[in-house]
């Protein structure tokens, strides 16, 4: 059924099984409209909730659509004003150089070639649309990002200077899979006291971040027809890079103690769990120790390997960190990831993996044919950095910092949200999970959001099975008193709108 109105392009959606997704159906076609210039640059475009209504699919499929568009600098928004056109498009994107690809691609035939399996489930999956408008950074209330202004940028200048005037050979040529020696050292002794992780640096991978840690563990180890118990809700990185080997996801849902190894279904086919016991993503549910146990027994008993994701444990407001879920582990059946982007800052992209040792020499190859390794000046600045004790008392400024910035979000919410979002303190992490009232869409709040200029991130994009209530992500960490009272009392604004249009 053709539905369309004097700002969207024709769209067919007829056949909703076709192999297409239709959120690509609706990006390909606004993308197309913009090369063709049919959409005109600055050009004001329907909200994602009248386009919806309009084609006749969730608002959420919309959203996908336009946050992929927004990512490649198609769309521009300007808050309280709507999504627009972009005014100037990225020079790879104009019409001339498109139309040469596509000359090209029928030439040769190239609309003809055949994904693989990896392939076509990436293709199935809006990837790039998980982080949404990843490239702008620091919009309240984005999750998972760093104070950057308060990081000692001098003193990292100085070690990169030192090291850059006279850099050895062995930071020039190429170096290990494995990572920089006296890096994985650092990391080895940091993780023992910080976090009580039983390994030596023969046990460390140096990543490219935790999500390359994530898609190297699937790659090993997951195939058609193997499965893999994930949380629900989940990092929905994660549960895409799992999929996407064709590996069966299984999403459990856990409570206040964390997810139960007794709820894992009985399937001998189950090789992986994963996991973010010390501060749950999103929820923030810590994982107490007799699930812990437990779960340990499970991969004992079952042959299976755990996965712990230990994105952010670092920031503990109340006593010491948690000691890591490897460290009760004596069987090596745990696979531990960290990484530097949640302490650091993300453009970094160094992140570790601890692997039992029986599996140093598959990851040390895999990592090699993924990328080799990650750049050996840049290990070499964060090995110093450590070595030199600036890394522990940076972390030891963000906790005061962090713990600072979530009692501001806490006071507004209390001064302008009461009633209208339900919103715990918590004693770890870098995000609180504020609950909506009844009736109120999590996924209507974020689209809002992203016209006001905010990421209000929903908890249903992260769960498999829909939530009983909708849930928003407020990331914290990377936003002064300003922004975070101008980001609370926009979002007041959008839910009292809700509200309202409710009760019309």
């Amino acid at each position: 059924m053709r539905k369309q109105n004097d700002q969207i392009p024709f769209i067919m959606l007829d056949d909703k099984n076709a192999a297409l997704p239709l959120f690509r159906q609706i990006y390909k076609a606004i993308r197309a409209a913009i090369l063709s210039g049919e959409f005109a640059p600055k050009m004001r475009l329907q909200s994602s909730r009248l386009l919806a209504e309009n084609l006749g699919v969730s608002r959420i499929t919309v959203v996908n659509a336009y946050e992929q568009l927004f990512a490649e600098g198609y769309l521009e928004g300007k808050t309280g004003s709507g999504t627009f056109v972009a005014r100037e498009l990225p020079e790879t994107m104009l019409m001339t150089k498109n139309s040469k690809r596509k000359n090209d691609a029928e030439k040769f035939g190239l609309e003809n070639l055949q994904l693989s399996n990896f392939g076509r489930k990436l293709e199935s999956k809006n990837v790039n649309a998980v982080r949404g408008n990843a490239q702008v950074l620091f919009t309240p209330f984005q999750n998972g990002l760093t104070a950057v202004e308060e990081f000692p940028f001098e003193t990292w200048a100085k070690i990169a200077n030192r090291i850059n005037r006279n850099p050895s050979k062995k930071l020039l040529g190429y170096g290990s899979s494995q990572g920089f020696a006296p890096l994985r050292e650092a990391v080895a002794r940091h993780l023992k006291s910080a976090r009580g992780v039983n390994c030596t640096a023969e046990q460390i991978i140096i990543t490219s971040g935790a999500q390359q840690a994530l898609d190297l563990t699937a790659r090993i180890f997951l195939e058609n027809g193997c499965a893999i118990v994930t949380e629900d809700p989940c990092y929905l990185e994660a549960r895409n890079a799992f999929s996407a080997t064709n590996a069966k996801v299984i999403s459990i849902p856990f409570d206040e103690e964390g997810l139960n190894a007794a709820n894992i279904p009985e399937e001998s086919n189950i090789k992986l769990v994963y996991v973010t016991p010390s501060h749950q993503y999103p929820l923030g549910v810590t994982m107490s120790l007799s699930r812990r146990l437990a779960l340990i027994e499970w991969a004992k008993a079952n042959n299976g390997l755990i996965i712990e994701d230990d994105y952010n444990s670092e920031f503990r407001y109340a006593g010491r960190p948690l000691a890591s879920l490897q460290g009760l582990d004596s069987s090596g059946r745990v696979i531990y990831v960290g990484t530097f982007s949640k302490t650091i800052f993300p453009a970094l992209r160094i992140g570790c993996m601890v692997v039992p040792p029986d599996l140093v020499e598959v990851f040390t190859n895999a990592r090699a044919l993924n990328d080799v390794h990650s750049s050996i000046i840049e290990q070499a600045i964060l090995t110093e950095f450590i070595a030199e004790g600036h890394f522990s008392r940076h972390i030891r400024r963000m906790r005061m910092l962090y713990r600072e910035r979530q009692e501001i979000l806490l006071d507004e919410c209390e001064k302008n949200l009461k009633g209208l979002l339900e919103i715990k303190k918590a004693d770890a992490g870098m995000h609180l999970v504020g609950w909506l009232p009844e009736g109120v869409s999590d996924l209507e709040v974020y689209e809002k959001g992203i016209e006001r200029g905010l990421k209000l991130s929903p908890i249903s994009l992260y769960s498999v099975n829909p939530p009983k209530r909708g849930g928003i992500i407020f990331g914290y960490t990377a936003f002064n008193r300003k922004e975070t009272t101008e980001g609370i009392n926009a979002t007041a604004e959008i839910i009292n709108e809700i509200l309202s249009n409710q009760k019309e």
